[in-house]
């Protein structure tokens, strides 16, 4: 095995010092993108002595880096990737990407998948300075609770060479010249077995799944053979005796493995039927320690086996936690194909039903979820006996306390499933389900949302939207009880200003034993009894309400299910005033104001912790500071160490300021946003202004805008560089009224700015993208204060838009207006006038401000032709007016190429209305058709 040695770097030499006399700082442009760093893949060892992160540039090689917390020094390997570090912290292993040039040019060559760059698999043993590199590793895993062992999978190699002579394969088996090349490709590849400490290696041919027991002593694979020399099957290495047994054997399917949790016993679901009968049935097989081989558990022939279905093959099956019961899907016998249609005689037609569940376009969506769809069932181990828990009826089944429990909860969303198509949230009856007879009783009709069970399945929680209130239902006598009603604050979102009732704050979760439930208010925390008998307690004493900042759990354990009285917990907190961020302590007992551990002017990341330390990982930002990383020990937060510092290049370009900017709207409301200025800001200069907007973005004051090209918006770090204020105001709604809710909200705060004598009033800009692309079509026909404005996938008519569809989920768009964003609050033909009067299409004529469109012929949210709508309308009335349209592209862009290209043609479209920039190629003359392909017109002539 080739040996990487890795360069060891000092801590210090990751922060390089610069001297008195610095070069002056440049202003950001379009070639800096790709060399922009974020953080990806950190992570920490269970003994918090190593940190594992990935340097991951927006485009380019990747570099992980391995970071000693006692020694601060770190190694780094070049194009490491998606890192995992095993249970007893000795060993990381990643991928290594191939060369991102070299992965582009075979791109550019059109390389079939086979003949592109392959990942290798990446070893290090932390504390040594070497790496393992594996070739042609397609995916790899450490045992979940388990140490000593890794296991990875080749990809598939090339079965001959150029003469068409057999090729002999890595896992020494030769395949035959001329076999049905679809047959190879349901074949299977190479698994590794690898002990770490030794290196010792156990191959197996012809692996399509693998699974290692949490507690890594065995490893259970499926092989799909060779048809010829290996056998297909599924089998079990142990890692403790390197003895292979076979659990099943023979020509067949075998998929979907699953280990109990001690593994001791395992199931998948097989198919060995040889024939060639189009509709495969499954069966389920079970083994258990001690056994040969496994056995058939469960197939159509099981007692109480609903008639006409059969075991599902696309769900995993899964053991209870105490591995008493075994849960599977099974799904109906889909209907046979008729095999005397064909295309040449069959008329090819989707029916649209007006009694159907699902529009027929949400149907063909959903097609390949709802052919795959399967609907729980459970068999009692001991006894063997079958249930069947989930029906067509009630399709979603939960079985409590991690399946140990005899109850379960039913959600049934059929009755309403009409609804969905102008109710913004499903609708659901609930079920209390016996596990042990699979018999439903209905507790709760017509419940808008969900509910679920408490840790222990002792009781069913639920929030009422309607009646804004939290219940909790007892499993055993179904009595719903209403919670926490000393609870004088609302337990809802009071800045809700949709048309639909609002949702709960949330809850935090359980106590042990379901002794109480925890949820939050805006700012505090409350315990509730769950039988009501008892008042509810403000956790936090009421001081989140008091000081405007909220408190919100960080759960640092994952497996954790439930809150230990008097254990402390950790909270995030945010003061709603300033934007500050922070963490707190709270130690569950009784109630008391948290203790804060930090409270800065930053953003701050959910903190990692080591699983057997106190050891705690976190980024941390500002609008000026990049998301770097930062460790500390101990749970008073004092004195993190900074790990990470990935974008020093920074220091190089000039940045500049955020903060926050208040005034009174039109109807003496307060509102806020967020005011972005240049570096060395001079107030008694006159600055060009970029308006952006969507909902509410104050909260944000401290985030971090990297530079990166648009897939919609504007960037503000990009833009105080290049010497524009960003304005991007907070918007409060009234239903029936948001494009002059917009404008109100919007104009008063621009006004306010103007007042400054900072903005110069005559060089101001508007751009925002989907909701925000509505309000900018519809306020460039209310006012002529703005030079120029962008608008991004905008409706410019909602008559025509309410009845569209929305390709991306095959959905009707009513619910945006009736109940949604679009805040009309009912019908068009209840609301007719407000459907038109927030139709900025209908005063297009009103319009004096150059816009520019981005209306992607491929957008799954906002149908394109509402921006065709508004461009032919405008053009047709002699007006500034240009639209972007990039082929087959989404609502926002996700091609880079096209992002780079936007960012390109918004910045030169605002720069030549805002700062007299010349008029680039394709404003001025446009790009015809003709010329598509051979210029893309952003030169100036």
């Amino acid at each position: 095995m080739r040996k990487f040695i890795v360069t060891t770097i000092s801590f210090l030499a990751m922060f390089p010092l610069f001297g008195t006399l610095a070069a002056e700082k440049k202003p950001l442009n379009h070639s800096v993108y790709d060399s922009w760093n974020k953080v990806a893949g950190e992570c920490i060892s269970n003994d918090g002595r190593w940190i594992i992160y990935v340097i991951e540039p927006q485009e380019g090689d990747s570099r992980l880096v391995l970071y000693n917390v006692a020694s601060g020094k770190a190694d780094t390997v070049a194009r490491g990737n998606a890192p995992r570090i095993s249970e007893d912290s000795r060993f990381v292993a990643f991928s290594i990407k191939p060369f991102f040039a070299d992965t582009r040019n075979a791109k550019i060559a059109k390389k079939k998948p086979e003949e592109m760059p392959k990942d290798s698999l990446g070893l290090v043993q932390l504390g040594m300075d070497s790496v393992i590199r594996i070739p042609c590793v397609k995916s790899f895993t450490f045992p979940e609770k388990g140490a000593g062992w890794i296991a990875y999978q080749l990809e598939k190699e090339e079965a001959q060479n150029d003469s068409g002579k057999t090729r002999s394969r890595k896992d020494g088996v030769a395949d035959a010249p001329g076999d049905d090349k679809e047959k190879k490709n349901e074949k299977g590849t190479t698994l590794v077995a690898r002990e770490l400490a030794s290196g010792s290696e156990f191959p197996f041919p012809f692996v399509n799944e693998y699974l290692f027991s949490k507690n890594g002593h065995s490893l259970l694979f499926a092989s799909t053979g060779n048809d010829s020399t290996v056998a297909a099957g599924v089998f079990l290495f142990s890692t403790t005796s390197r003895r292979l047994d076979t659990l099943s054997i023979g020509k067949g399917k075998y998929k979907q493995l699953a280990w109990d949790e001690d593994g001791l016993q395992a199931a998948y679901v097989t198919d060995r039927d040889t024939s060639k009968n189009k509709q495969r049935f499954f069966a389920l097989y079970y083994w258990k320690s001690g056994n040969d081989s496994a056995n058939v558990l469960a197939d159509t022939t099981t007692k109480n086996f609903p008639a006409r279905w059969l075991v599902s093959e696309n769900r995993t099956p899964s053991f209870s936690k105490n591995g008493k019961k075994l849960l599977f899907g099974t799904a109906p016998v889909p209907m046979p194909e008729d095999t005397t249609m064909n295309d040449e005689v069959t008329a090819k037609l989707d029916v649209w039903n007006w009694q159907d569940e699902f529009l027929q376009t949400q149907q063909l969506h959903d097609l390949d979820e709802e052919q795959k769809r399967s609907y729980l069932a459970t068999l009692d181990l001991a006894s063997q006996t079958f249930v069947q828990l989930a029906t067509r009826q009630i399709p979603n089944v939960t079985v409590g306390d991690e399946g140990n429990a005899d109850v379960a909860i039913g959600l049934s969303d059929v009755p309403y499933r009409k609804m969905v198509s102008w109710e913004a949230l499903p609708f659901n009856d609930v079920y209390v389900v016996d596990v042990r007879t699979g018999i439903a009783t209905m507790v709760l009709e017509r419940l808008k949302g969900s509910a679920s069970l408490s840790p222990r399945a002792r009781f069913a929680c639920w929030y009422d939207m309607v009646r804004r209130h939290w219940f909790v239902l007892d499993v055993l006598t179904h009595a719903p009880t209403q919670v926490a009603k000393n609870i004088a604050v609302p337990l809802y979102d009071e800045l809700n200003d949709v048309p639909d009732d609002p949702q709960a704050h949330g809850m935090l979760g359980w106590t042990e034993g379901d002794s109480l439930l925890l949820i939050y208010d805006r700012y505090d925390i409350w315990s509730a009894d769950p039988t009501g008998s008892k008042p509810a307690m403000n956790l936090t004493a009421g001081t989140g309400r008091a000081q405007k900042t909220s408190f919100r759990y960080v759960r640092t354990d994952p497996e954790e299910r439930f809150i230990k009285q008097g254990n402390t917990l950790l909270l995030r907190t945010f003061d709603r005033r300033t934007k500050s961020a922070g963490f707190a302590v709270l130690r569950l007992a009784k109630p008391a104001a948290p203790q804060h551990l930090i409270m800065e002017s930053h953003d701050f990341g959910t903190p990692i912790k080591a699983k057997n330390d106190s050891v705690f990982l976190y980024t941390r930002s500002s609008f000026s500071e990049c998301p770097d990383l930062y460790v500390v020990r101990g749970t008073s937060f004092e004195t993190p160490t900074r790990v990470s510092d990935i974008n020093p290049q920074q220091k190089e370009y000039r940045w500049g300021t955020a903060e926050l900017f208040s005034w009174k709207a039109t109807h003496n409301t307060r509102l806020e946003g967020l005011l972005y200025k240049p570096e060395n800001f001079d107030p008694k200069h006159k600055y060009p202004m970029l308006v952006y907007y969507y909902e509410r973005n104050s909260d944000y004051l401290h985030r971090y805008t990297p530079p990166q090209p648009s897939r919609s918006i504007i960037n503000p770090a990009y833009c105080v560089s290049n010497g524009y204020l960003v304005f991007i105001p907070d918007i409060r709604y009234r239903v029936g009224h948001p494009g002059k809710s917009a404008f109100e909200c919007i104009v008063s705060g621009v006004r306010k700015l103007i007042r400054t004598g900072f903005v110069d009033p005559t060089r101001i800009g508007l751009q925002g993208q989907s909701w925000g692309g509505y309000q900018t079509a519809y306020l460039v026909t209310q006012t002529s204060m703005f030079r120029a404005a962008m608008a991004g996938a905008p409706v410019s008519n909602m008559t025509s838009a309410y009845g569209g569809i929305r390709p991306e989920a095959g959905m009707s768009r009513m619910s945006l207006y009736e109940k949604n964003q679009s805040r009309i609050g009912g019908t068009l033909w209840e609301k007719r006038d407000l459907f038109i009067e927030n139709s900025p299409i209908f005063f297009a004529d009103k319009v004096t401000t150059p816009l520019l469109i981005m209306a992607n012929d491929n957008d799954g949210q906002v149908p394109w032709y509402q921006g065709i709508e508004l461009f032919t309308a405008l053009r047709r009335l002699g007006k500034q007016t240009w639209m972007l349209t990039y082929n087959g592209e989404a609502h926002n862009l996700l091609q880079r190429k096209n992002t780079k290209d936007l960012s390109i043609r918004m910045m030169q479209f605002f720069d030549h209305f805002l700062k007299d920039a010349p008029i680039p190629v394709w404003m001025k003359e446009g790009v015809p058709a003709i010329n598509k392909g051979k210029t893309m017109g952003v030169e100036v002539r």
